[in-house]
């Protein structure tokens, strides 16, 4: 049932009470056994009602409208179809609904220029409809699009502000056991820093151990803040500076940029590999260890690796815990060089030296431009000069047609240091979405013997690591096919070529799909020749499901000749817990290894565990966590991930355990009714979700969903509105003993009407906290008071209590 509702003389009215009164007839039919109305009007006989046991003003009150009791009720919105969330709105006692400032907030609604209360938005717009619906406790709203406030465009126009610590970790260890030896390695990729007054102060580092030896590297130490009305951003500090064109280095010093060159500046890479058995994975660019973990065996894909830079190389380390050890290097290329974002950079400072290279640390100074010559051409331009070094470019963003990209960027470099040489390199990448299944991309990158970059001008090579060969040219290309049954592929291929005259090659290549709740899978890497030797190795899997969340894997994968096949299942016990057991056949040694492992989510962090085993004299041990500890002014909260540059603290009372859903994943609150939302887009929209399931069942949610729209730094404090209700179903009685009779009506000593009596007495009160008087009266039968009596704290585990009640004539 549904009521429209229209402006008329700047007063909201029903509209078409006939039709309106159709319901009400239906209702009533459903109470009367027969016909017991007038036709002489729409209305009910009062003569017969009487006889009927039925109160006549009640029986008006429905003939009114179906509508809303008097008062606050929460409800679900909707405007122009989309849904607004829950929240609690106000109707009065004609039920007209009240468009106050938290409705028109929640429904993003232009705000009228009058004052009170409740403002007069349908006399504004009186081409708005509103159709609440008391069945579903919904309303929904249709309104002109120019009642629906703009959408922002300017950074200025969001919350600001908040202060807060934290502190992010990334712990994994790893124990060894062959033979009578052992090795042990552990690793800490650690940040810890505050936000206070939208300025974003950070530190990150990466620990190592490796059987007793321990190895630091600190990364970056800074300082940072968006000046929301000029859409800058200043650095200052241990920074990466950032060139729209040149290749960055590490300084300390000061940075100013556009807010959208952020984006590029931190953009993290996605490193894929496949690891023979247990092995640990070192990440290095120019020569810097930039981040250290452990994977299991198999293919393994890296996320969220943060680089110095977008335009050096990535090398790649793995050491099997079954002995030997690979590397291979990523083109930057084939990790995404992207277009420039549009806008300005500069920077001033001493390079930094992250690594063990020899080398004095000179001050530098870049600046660099981006910006759009015509719609689909963008042009960038970049200089960097230093004591000893000066280099130049440009760059040109096509995009000659749909979902294509063409780039072409060229960069001269002066070297004044140890050679004193000139170079030029040249970079061309083309990327291509043919149709909905196909696409691919190719990159090409020249150098000249003379060419440097501003690191290696500066510093000497660190011995102590693998050499690095400055390369001569480099060639990369990915295609990518996907059907909607048979699947999706891609595959990669990247070669360099030296200055010395030597040249490798490396494929990558996946492949996957699901039919019928069977997933298949394969991936495969090959090296082609070159000075980073390694086996090639191919991986086959798969999955089956056995019931909703359990699953059987077997796999098969060849490395360097060694043969392996294997057996698994693995569990989704809940959202917080799963585990994982397996055993796998080595055709070398005949022997056979059984892994068993546990992963946890226990609300405020995330766990990992594993443990193998092959025979007698090799075994390994393996256990990682991660999250966030974020310290604000409402005490301590933990997050079971890490916690991002603009985040929020949410609040729900003092109601620990409820579930909240973020974007990025899912976060309880704790003991003290608080939880962290570690990541808010910041300058944008990020909703956060209240689990009702969750909630006690005598808690009310006024609103479950919110929208965060917060600045670049800011710590917002999110306040759900909780309130605790007592629901009760009474078995009421008369002072002679006799139940109310059905029908009868209860209203509060006002007149306002609550419920009617059900069979057998019963009245359910939706909550008795909000409620004090209460008066029950019917025909034939004297008006009486309601009385009852109730344990002094309620029950959170049911969803109603259960009492006796009288009902005394006074």
């Amino acid at each position: 049932m549904k009521t429209i509702l229209s402006s008329r003389d700047g007063e909201a009215v029903p509209d078409t009470p006939a039709r309106l009164a159709f319901p009400a007839m239906l209702l009533a039919c459903a109470l009367l056994p027969g016909k017991a109305w007038a036709e002489a009007r729409p209305g009910f006989d009062a003569t017969t009602l009487h006889q009927r046991g039925i109160d006549p003003e009640l029986a008006n009150l429905l003939l009114d409208a179906p509508r809303f009791a008097a008062g606050r009720q929460a409800v679900s919105l909707r405007v122009n179809g989309q849904p607004r969330g829950r929240l609690e709105v106000g109707f009065d006692q004609q039920g007209v609904l009240c468009f106050d400032r938290s409705l028109l907030d929640a429904a993003n609604l232009t705000i009228p220029g009058d004052e009170g209360p409740c403002h007069d938005f349908l006399a504004q717009y009186p081409q708005s409809l509103v159709e609440p619906d008391p069945t579903s406790l919904s309303v929904s709203l249709v309104v002109p699009t120019d009642a629906l406030r703009p959408v922002q465009q300017d950074v200025s126009g969001y919350e600001t502000g908040g202060v807060a610590g934290l502190l992010n970790y990334d712990l994994t260890g790893f124990y060894n056991r062959f033979g009578d030896g052992n090795s042990r390695f552990g690793s800490a990729n650690t940040e810890v820093g505050f936000n206070a007054g939208d300025w974003i102060v950070r530190s990150r580092q990466v620990q190592t151990w490796q059987d007793g030896l321990s190895r630091s590297t600190h990364l970056e130490a800074y300082a940072q803040r968006t000046f929301a009305s000029h859409q800058a951003v200043l650095q200052a500090g241990q920074i990466s500076l950032y060139n729209p064109v040149l290749s960055g280095a590490q300084i300390t010093g000061v940075q100013v940029l556009t807010e959208q060159a952020l984006l590029e500046q931190g953009q993290s890479a996605t490193i894929d590999g496949i690891a023979n058995s247990p092995a640990q994975v070192e990440v290095r660019q120019n020569g810097a260890l930039i981040h250290s973990t452990v994977v299991p065996a198999g293919p393994f894909s890296l996320t969220d690796v943060r680089r110095l830079n977008s335009r050096s190389d990535v090398e790649v380390t793995v050491k099997e815990s079954s002995g030997g050890e690979r590397r291979f290097t990523v083109p930057a290329a084939m990790l995404g060089l992207g277009l420039p974002a549009p806008g300005y950079s500069v920077a001033v400072g001493r390079v930094r030296n992250i690594g063990d290279a020899q080398g004095d640390d000179p001050w530098v100074a870049s600046a660099g431009w981006t910006g759009a010559v015509h719609s689909q051409l963008s042009l960038g331009s970049g200089v960097l000069m230093s004591s000893e070094y000066r280099a130049a470019g440009l760059s040109l963003g096509w995009l000659p047609w749909l979902d294509s990209q063409i780039q072409l960027s060229t960069q001269l470099a002066d070297t004044q240091a140890r050679d004193k040489v000139r170079g030029l390199q040249t970079d061309l990448s083309w990327a291509q979405r043919l149709n909905d299944q196909w696409s691919f991309s190719v990159a090409n990158s020249w150098r000249t013997p003379g060419y440097r970059e501003l690191e290696e001008a500066t510093y000497a090579p660190d011995t102590t690591q693998q050499p690095r060969s400055r390369y001569r040219d480099q060639q990369s290309a990915t295609l990518g096919w996907s059907h909607p049954w048979l699947g999706a592929f891609s595959a990669g291929v990247s070669r360099s070529s030296s200055a010395d005259g030597e040249s490798s090659s490396r494929g990558l290549a996946s492949w996957g799909t699901s039919v019928g709740g069977v997933s298949l899978s394969a991936s495969a890497e090959w090296q082609m020749g070159g000075r980073q030797q390694q086996d090639n190795a191919v991986y086959l899997n798969v999955s089956l499901p056995l019931g909703e969340s359990r699953r059987v894997r077997a796999w098969v994968r060849n490395s360097g000749g060694e043969h392996r096949t294997g057996l698994g299942l693995n569990e989704q016990i809940d959202d917080q817990l799963s585990y994982r057991a397996s055993a796998e056949h080595d055709t070398r040694d005949q022997q056979v290894e059984t892994t068993l492992g546990l992963s946890a989510l226990p609300r405020y962090s995330q766990l990992d565990f594993s443990y193998s085993r092959a025979d007698a004299e090799r075994s390994s041990y393996q256990g990682s966590a991660r999250g966030g500890v974020v310290l604000h002014g409402g005490g301590v909260t933990l997050s079971p991930y890490a916690v991002r540059d603009t985040f929020a603290v949410v609040a729900l009372g003092d109601m620990g355990g409820i579930k909240l859903s973020t974007p990025s994943g899912p976060v309880w609150t704790d003991w003290q009714g608080q939880a962290v939302v570690p990541q808010v887009s910041a300058y944008g929209r990020s909703p956060v979700e209240v689990q009702t399931r969750s909630l006690p069942r005598n808690a009310d949610i006024n609103n479950g969903l919110t929208m965060i729209s917060a600045g670049r730094g800011a710590v917002q404090r999110v306040e759900f509105g909780v309130t605790l209700t007592r629901r009760v179903l009474l078995t009421a009685r008369t002072a002679q003993g006799a139940l109310l009779p059905r029908g009868a009506s209860v209203s509060t000593a006002s007149g306002e009407f609550v419920t009617l009596v059900q069979d057998g007495g019963q009245v359910f009160l939706p909550n008795v906290l909000e409620q004090s008087e209460l008066w029950v009266s019917a025909p034939e039968m004297e008006r009486c008071r309601l009385q009852f009596e109730l344990p002094a704290k309620g029950d959170p585990q049911v969803y109603f209590e259960t009492a006796p009640a009288s009902c005394n004539a006074l």
